[in-house]
């Protein structure tokens, strides 16, 4: 006599279920923890318990530490970078759409400071990335360049540059929040224009004009 399987053909079963909810139990402990303690400095310990998990579970789905950090920061980050697409969908000027990503990703020590630390945790390899906000704002950039908005050459130096400044503004902001202010995320995004190409200026007028809503 023939067994019927319980689970459709196909279909996750209830033990794939359960590995699922276990990893993405991880995945948000550590977004949990870079968020409140802006650090990857804790033990495994640290993150099972923070997951409810099991400690054994956590070698069933990460080889290491590192391994679960850099799933969390991506996730948070393409979840972020989406949310500026998002917000971005009528705007047709790439310049200004250039400038929203950077105003709005200043602002992210003042709006979403659990954010900031996420993105300060890529540091210097933010320019590498191949998700996230990098190939966004690369993006941004040769459709400025294309468009005769921007003068800079390289789209690639500009993006370095880009990336240099903002981690450096979230760092300075995040360490002196009563000394930086919203309107000094618009004059960073006057000066990255600038350093693209633009008057001074269209720089100016671009980097003031009303910011779209970002969906959370």
């Amino acid at each position: 006599m023939a067994l019927v399987s319980a689970e459709p053909e196909g279909q996750p079963t209830r033990v794939d279920r359960r590995k699922a909810r276990t990893r993405q139990a991880l995945v948000r402990a550590a977004r949990r923890i870079l968020a409140e303690r802006g650090t990857t400095d804790v033990s495994i310990q640290e993150i099972t318990d923070t997951a409810d998990v099991g400690f054994g579970s956590f070698y069933n789905h990460f080889e290491s530490k590192s391994e679960l950090f850099e799933v969390a920061v991506r996730e948070v980050l393409e979840e972020y970078g989406a949310s500026l697409d998002l917000a971005c969908t009528d705007l047709t000027d790439a310049a200004e759409v250039y400038a929203v990503g950077v105003r709005m990703t200043a602002r992210l020590a003042l709006t979403q400071p659990a954010v900031a630390q996420v993105l300060l945790q890529v540091g210097l390899s933010y320019p590498s990335e191949d998700q996230g906000l990098a190939p966004r704002a690369l993006r941004d950039i040769r459709r400025g360049i294309a468009d005769g908005r921007f003068t800079v050459e390289d789209a690639r130096l500009g993006l370095i540059a880009t990336a240099g400044c903002i981690l450096a503004f979230l760092q300075a902001a995040l360490d002196q929040r009563d000394e930086l202010n919203e309107s000094d995320a618009d004059s960073l995004a006057e000066m990255l224009l600038r350093m693209l190409g633009m008057t001074a200026r269209s720089a100016h007028t671009v980097a003031r004009r009303p910011l779209p809503a970002v969906p959370l």
